[in-house]
């Protein structure tokens, strides 16, 4: 993730913005700069919360279970939007999200298991989802004063610290031993965090938040079609299935805006 921030400072020095640069649009613009440096704190820990309970539940639990809980948070999105912003969802983004969700259990249902054993963990991917849930909400409402870089580096220069001494304090490894790691090491940081994430951030602003947490469901369905491409992981026909009825629940919460 530290690799993000090189990148970032770039985006923010080329494009010339302030610090702090609302949107003539908004309708938050006038709102104390000390509320909005609160929210980016919060953002950055909600971030934060969500990588160290989602890689915590993995030694807890299956991988599939750990997944599966993590994108429940459609769910804790619309709920939260409801009950924190006012924004009641249409049955047409309810149905959407039940859709959505159907073919990520498809996709992972092959692998997922309910053991009492798991139990922890499970609770840890519960945990995730609802910390993804916040960092998008928050995000959805810093977005009306702060552009996507800024909330993005403000997110990284929080989360950083906080991630290093859990690693630490779990004995990881700091570095890579071979320079293949170090390559995605770094791709991570610049593709997936500088990059990735600043989209998702931007797009919160052109679409409602309901609508980005389903569509961030394409994740999972990315990262199967890779293992395929790249690792050689073979894809069922339940995956495939699967797969298919998530495109079709973010297709239905893109009709759900018109």
């Amino acid at each position: 993730m530290f690799w993000a921030l090189p990148v970032l400072w770039l985006i923010i020095a080329v494009k010339g913005r302030t610090r702090y640069q609302a949107r003539p649009h908004s309708s938050h613009g006038s709102k104390p700069r000390r509320q909005g440096y609160a929210s980016l704190i919060l953002c950055g820990l909600f971030f934060t919360g969500d990588l160290i309970t989602l890689h915590w539940s993995f030694e807890l639990t299956s991988v599939a279970n750990a997944i599966l809980f993590l994108n429940a948070q459609p769910i804790h999105v619309v709920l939260g939007a409801w009950l924190l912003f006012g924004e009641r969802p249409t049955k047409k983004i309810l149905s959407s999200v039940i859709v959505a969700l159907s073919g990520i259990l498809l996709m992972v249902g092959e692998s997922a298991r309910l053991d009492v054993t798991y139990m922890v963990g499970d609770l840890l991917g519960i945990v995730a989802g609802l910390c993804y849930a916040g960092y998008i909400l928050t995000a959805s409402r810093l977005r009306d004063d702060w552009s996507s870089a800024d909330i993005n580096i403000w997110t990284v220069s929080i989360a950083c610290p906080c991630l290093l001494a859990t690693a630490i304090a779990s004995d990881q490894a700091l570095q890579p031993e071979i320079w293949k790691g170090w390559i995605l090491m770094v791709s991570l940081g610049v593709i997936s965090q500088a990059v990735g994430q600043s989209l998702i951030i931007w797009g919160l602003a052109t679409v409602g938040v309901a609508f980005s947490s389903v569509s961030l469901l394409l994740a999972p369905i990315a990262s199967a079609v890779f293992a395929w491409l790249f690792l050689s992981e073979a894809l069922t026909a339940q995956q495939l299935i699967g797969m298919a009825v998530v495109l079709v629940g973010i297709y239905f919460a893109d009709r759900s805006q018109i």
